[in-house]
């Protein structure tokens, strides 16, 4: 064998070649048919669903009858906690939005030259 062929690939056509030779050979034992070897596959059979009612209720899709779900929602109570921590925190927000603007500002008037 020379080391050019195996280069090129001739010697991997001619095993894919007699491969697919050996393929389309009917194995022994098997009996040639009409449709080339090819045997028809069984009906796959019916199977009945299950008609048994559900153990929980009948799931309700988002868009069921939407006007019989729209309920007014009570608005929820602040709690204390809570309107403290925003109290705390609203400065530093603002603080953060300052930052960020004079740190543009900076950025600006260094760019521009002012």
């Amino acid at each position: 064998m020379e080391p050019r062929a195996r280069t090129t690939g001739a010697v991997y056509r001619d095993e894919a070649a007699e491969l697919m030779a050996a393929a389309a050979r009917p194995a022994a034992g098997q009996q040639q048919t009409g449709n080339a070897g090819y045997s028809r596959r069984p009906a796959v059979p019916f199977v009945e669903p299950d008609r048994r009612p559900l153990p929980y209720p009948e799931p309700i899709g988002v868009n069921d009858n939407p006007d019989a779900y729209v309920a007014e929602r009570p608005r929820r109570r602040i709690s204390i906690p809570r309107l403290l921590a925003r109290i705390l925190i609203a400065p530093l927000y603002l603080a953060v939005a300052i930052a960020a603007i004079a740190v543009i500002g900076l950025f600006a008037r260094s760019f521009f030259g002012i």
